[in-house]
């Protein structure tokens, strides 16, 4: 999908309503997160109205979320203001502005689906460099498996079987990997949502290695 297309039917998204996905809670490996890593700077990609970065911001986290939609990002904002908590925000395309710090932990929560698989893969090896040692990645993601696959299957985007993603972190240390299955907002011909199947990485980087 071009950009400026996904940034305005994100932006579309966040202005219909006060929460859109996850009823604002974080996915469940963010909440994992914290056993591994206690304190560090975390980079959010594509966290749009903010229910991971909300989460770890206010256990002490610092965090910077990137997303293409300047709607989901002001909210954000509005809902860090409230909690009296402080999140850095960057309206960012990531396929064309890489990754320019270092941090202990990165957040990919349902937003690899939206890219090319090569850029996709461009950006993760990226990421991996980028991240501290002993850093860890958290990837909740569209796998290979249902209808929004079937429906997307032809334009190249990045669905990931669970070995082809265990595969890309074969070089650290997966402390969790897992399928799961959700509703999407996508919608069949019938009006009914499409179910998929998700992928959960949790991986942690270690000592001399990318």
């Amino acid at each position: 999908m071009h950009i400026e297309k996904l940034r305005e039917q994100y932006d579309s998204f966040y202005a219909s309503k006060e929460v859109v996905f996850g009823n604002g809670l974080p996915i469940k490996l963010v909440e994992d997160l914290e056993k591994i890593i206690t304190t560090g700077t975390v980079l959010d990609v594509g966290g749009g109205e903010g229910r991971n970065a909300l989460y770890l911001a206010n256990k002490g986290y610092l965090v910077t979320v990137t997303d293409l939609s300047q709607v989901g990002l002001a909210k954000l904002k509005q809902h860090a203001l409230a909690a009296g908590i402080e999140i850095e925000t960057m309206v960012t395309d990531v396929t064309s502005e890489p990754i320019k710090t270092n941090y202990d932990a990165m957040i990919f929560s349902f937003i690899l689906h939206h890219l090319p698989t090569l850029d996709c893969t461009t950006l993760l090896t990226h990421a991996k460099t980028m991240t501290n040692v002993g850093g860890a990645h958290v990837i909740s993601t569209f796998s290979n498996h249902g209808e929004l696959y079937e429906r997307s299957n032809e334009s190249n985007r990045y669905y990931p079987s669970v070995e082809a993603l265990k595969a890309l972190y074969s070089n650290w240390e997966i402390k969790d990997l897992f399928t799961t299955e959700i509703v999407t907002l996508a919608r069949k011909k019938n009006g009914e949502q499409m179910r998929n199947q998700v992928v959960n990485l949790l991986a942690i980087k270690p000592e001399e290695v990318n």
